[in-house]
């Protein structure tokens, strides 16, 4: 017999728009190669909805860019880097670089924040531990569950890790309710549209995209899209466009249900959470997790 299931894909309206959290320009992150006027061009081509510039320890100035492309729903933000990295986005952001972390965190209740690329290191080393998050004492929105930038060939003969669902897991089965997303994290040409998230809004602004992130109304992928996703009494229906291999996932990772085609279902049985992910050739998907009640 089911249950109810708390999810963030409940009463679904609005549009799926396509978009990054995670970005650099050369103007201000000396680690990236593209000019901020190209970059944003980039994205407002294939048709995103919304992208953000998060250079290191600045709040890049975003008034040209806003006004060339009205269309498109641009963020202001920066990356943490005095210490572990972590992504603060949102319509207008102040310079909360200046404060702990700690202390940033807490003042930025209204902006998205992500922890980015946890487990970066190809010397295995870590970065982002599980104790670490919890001793801040306060907990950003989410993770990257998937990092574009280091997921490049050239990130990947040098041992980069971009995928981070293990360690999203770790979390997970502790009991955090985080949210998992993907960004390309764009530093270069190469980077350029690897991973994105794609947000459901009922208006392309700035505002709707931070708060339907913030609230999991999206997911994350590298390319496989969503159709439906629906739960009722605890039994998960979801389709993806594409065909590919679909997985449902529950405490410390264990596979619940897995399945090959467009279509898969799952009835949780009393498990903490539940998440789907899919792999095929077009991409990754990650779904945002469904916790008992």
């Amino acid at each position: 017999m089911g249950f109810d299931l708390i999810h963030s894909y409940m009463n679904l309206e609005g549009n799926w728009i396509r978009g990054s959290f995670h970005g650099h320009c050369s103007e201000n992150s000396r680690c990236a190669s593209v000019p901020l006027a190209e970059s944003v061009r980039r994205y407002n081509d294939i048709g995103a909805g919304f992208v953000t510039l998060t250079d290191h320890d600045l709040v890049t100035d975003l008034t040209v860019m806003r006004e060339m492309y009205p269309g498109l729903a641009i963020l202001e933000g920066f990356e943490y880097s005095s210490r572990e990295n972590v992504l603060f986005a949102g319509p207008r952001v102040n310079p909360l670089y200046n404060l702990t972390l700690e202390e940033a965190l807490h003042k930025a209740r209204d902006l998205l924040t992500v922890v980015c690329h946890p487990r970066p290191h190809a010397d295995g080393k870590d970065y982002w531990t599980r104790q670490m998050l919890e001793e801040l004492g306060v907990w950003p929105d989410g993770i990257e569950v998937y990092n574009g930038h280091y997921g490049t060939k050239t990130a990947l003969t040098v041992g980069r890790c971009p995928l981070y669902s293990a360690f999203w897991d770790e979390l997970l089965t502790a009991g955090h309710r985080l949210y998992g997303y993907a960004n390309d994290d764009f530093h270069d040409p190469e980077d350029f549209s690897n991973a994105f998230n794609m947000v459901l809004v009922k208006e392309t602004t700035p505002e709707a995209v931070v708060n339907a992130a913030k609230a999991g109304q999206c997911y994350a992928s590298t390319g496989l899209l969503l159709n439906t996703v629906k739960e009722q009494a605890g039994h998960i229906v979801v389709e993806t466009d594409t065909p590919c291999t679909g997985t449902f996932v529950g405490p410390e990772g264990k596979v619940l249900s897995i399945g090959e085609g467009t279509s898969f279902e799952y009835t949780a049985a009393e498990e903490p959470y539940v998440r789907f992910e899919g792999n095929g050739e077009s991409g990754l998907i990650f779904l945002q997790p469904m916790w008992a009640n």
